[in-house]
C-alpha cells in the first residue's frame, strides 16, 4: 500500500511516477489528492484526558428527567443549579465559563460516547480509548501515534516534531513505529541544567549532533537531535510568549498554557496530548468533582481566550475524553463506581456548537449503565477526516460515520 510519503514523493518529483503508469486508479488519485490536502492543512489538535473516568452524569445533567433524581437522591444536581443548554439537559453550575463559550457557538458536547460491551477496566478501557480499537490482542501504535507515522508533510523540517506529550510521561495515544513524540516535561529537564552540569550538558548535545553515522547509531543520533532541539526551541517559546489569559491552578490550565505557547511559536506540533487526573470518585464525589469540572471550564475557557488573542484560535481544536463514565445509580458512599457510555467536549473557534449525538436512555439501561449512542470512534473519524485532513479508515482499520460537528 502507498503511504503518504510514496505519493508525495511521486508528485513532488514531477509526473514521473503518474505517467510511467498511464491511468492512475481512482483509488490511488483520491489517495494522493488527501495527503496534498494534509500538507497544506495547518490545524491543531489538542486532546485532552479526563483520567479517572469522568461521571457525565453529573456533568451534562438531565435535570428534567425524575429518574436521574431516583438515583441520584445525594449527588443529583438541583435542577434550579444547572447551566441550561436547552430545556432538557445543563452543564455542571461549576462549569460557567465553559456555558459562555458554548453561548458563543464555540462548544459542542458530544451526548452518549462510548463503545460496544464496554470494559470497567481502568487499564484496559483506556487501552481501548488510546488505540481506538476493541481488539483483544490491540495494536502497538496509539491512534495518534498512526497519524504521525503517515509522514511528515514535504516541505516541513523533520528535525521539528509533529506531536508533542504535555504529560509527565508519553501517553499510549502517541505509541507509534517510527515517530518520536517528545515529552515536555522530560524536555525541560534538558534545559534546565546548573553550573556543575553544565559541561556535561554540552557534551550530550555535541554527541547527539555529531556527523555521520549510519543503521541504528545513525537513527540515535538523528533522534537525540531532534530531541535536544525541541528543548531548544520550547525554551525560546517561553521566553518570548506574552499573554493576559488568566489559567487557573491545578493540573490542567499550566499544560494547555504550555500549549499555547508552542502553537504560539508555529513549531510545527500537529498534535498536542494533556491530562487532568483524579476523575475515579468512588466515595464523597460531590466536592472533588465540581472542584475537577471547574478547573477544566476555566482552563479550556483561557486556552480559547489566549489562541484568540494570539490569532490562532481558528488552527485549533480541542477534544476532551475519559475512558469511562460511572454508574447511573450512586453508592454508598457518596460517590459512582465505574460505568460506561458518558460525554466529551469539542472546543474551539471552528466547532459547530450544540449538542451532538442522543442523551443515552435512563430508562434502558446495559446492566446498570448508559448504553453508548455515539462509538467515540465516530469522533476520532471526524477530527482525522475534517480537521487533520487524512484518510480516517486507513489508520483506525474499518469506517465509522463523522458527525456534523466542524
Amino acid at each position: 500500500m502507498f503511504t503518504r510519503r510514496d505519493f508525495m514523493g511521486c508528485t513532488l518529483g514531477g509526473l514521473s511516477c503518474l505517467s510511467l503508469k498511464g491511468v492512475v486508479p481512482a483509488l490511488f488519485a483520491r489517495s494522493a489528492d488527501e495527503a496534498r490536502a494534509a500538507d497544506m492543512n495547518d490545524h491543531v489538535l489538542v486532546v485532552v484526558e479526563l483520567a479517572g473516568g469522568n461521571d457525565g452524569l453529573n456533568t451534562v445533567i438531565p435535570f428534567e428527567n425524575p429518574l436521574y433524581y431516583k438515583n441520584r437522591p445525594t449527588l443529583g444536581i438541583p435542577a434550579g443549579e444547572a447551566i441550561k443548554l436547552n430545556d432538557q439537559v445543563g452543564l455542571h453550575p461549576r462549569m460557567g465559563p465553559l456555558a459562555e463559550l458554548f453561548k458563543e457557538g464555540k462548544v459542542n458536547v458530544v451526548q452518549g460516547v462510548g463503545y460496544p460491551e464496554a470494559d470497567r477496566s481502568h487499564f484496559r478501557s483506556m487501552e481501548i480509548w488510546h488505540t481506538a480499537s476493541t481488539d483483544t490482542r490491540p495494536p502497538t501504535s496509539g491512534w495518534l501515534g498512526k497519524f504521525l507515522d503517515a509522514g511528515s508533510p514535504a516541505g516541513v523540517d523533520e528535525a521539528a516534531p509533529r506531536g508533542l506529550a504535555l504529560t509527565g510521561v508519553l501517553p499510549q495515544a502517541f505509541q507509534a513505529e517510527k515517530t518520536v513524540v517528545p515529552v515536555v516535561a522530560q524536555l525541560d529537564q534538558l534545559v534546565d541544567v546548573e553550573d556543575g552540569a553544565a559541561a556535561l550538558g554540552k557534551l550530550r548535545r555535541k554527541l547527539s549532533t555529531a556527523p555521520g553515522g549510519e543503521g541504528e547509531v545513525g537513527f540515535l543520533r538523528r533522534q537525540a537531535d531532534l530531541v535536544y532541539r525541541t528543548a531548544e526551541r520550547l525554551r525560546e517559546a517561553a521566553a518570548k510568549y506574552e499573554s493576559e489569559a488568566q489559567y487557573p491552578e491545578g493540573e490542567l490550565g499550566p499544560q494547555l498554557r504550555r500549549a499555547a505557547q508552542i502553537i504560539a511559536a508555529d513549531m510545527g506540533v500537529r498534535v498536542l496530548f494533556a491530562s487532568q487526573g483524579g476523575y475515579d470518585t468512588h466515595a464523597n464525589q460531590a466536592g472533588t468533582h465540581g472542584e475537577l469540572l471547574e478547573q477544566l471550564a476555566a482552563s479550556l475557557a483561557a486556552f480559547q481566550d489566549d489562541l484568540e488573542s494570539h490569532t490562532r484560535a481558528d488552527r485549533v481544536l480541542v477534544v476532551t475524553f475519559s475512558e469511562f463514565g460511572r454508574r447511573v445509580d450512586e453508592n454508598g458512599s457518596q460517590g459512582t463506581d465505574h460505568g460506561a457510555g458518558s460525554f466529551l467536549f469539542l472546543t474551539g473557534s471552528k466547532v459547530k456548537g450544540g449538542l451532538s449525538g442522543e442523551y443515552p436512555s435512563l430508562e434502558k439501561l446495559g446492566d446498570g449503565d448508559l448504553i453508548h449512542t455515539v462509538d467515540f470512534r465516530s469522533v476520532y473519524a471526524t477530527v482525522l477526516e475534517r480537521w487533520l485532513g487524512c484518510p480516517a479508515e486507513e489508520l483506525l482499520g474499518q469506517k465509522f460515520a463523522p458527525l456534523d460537528v466542524l
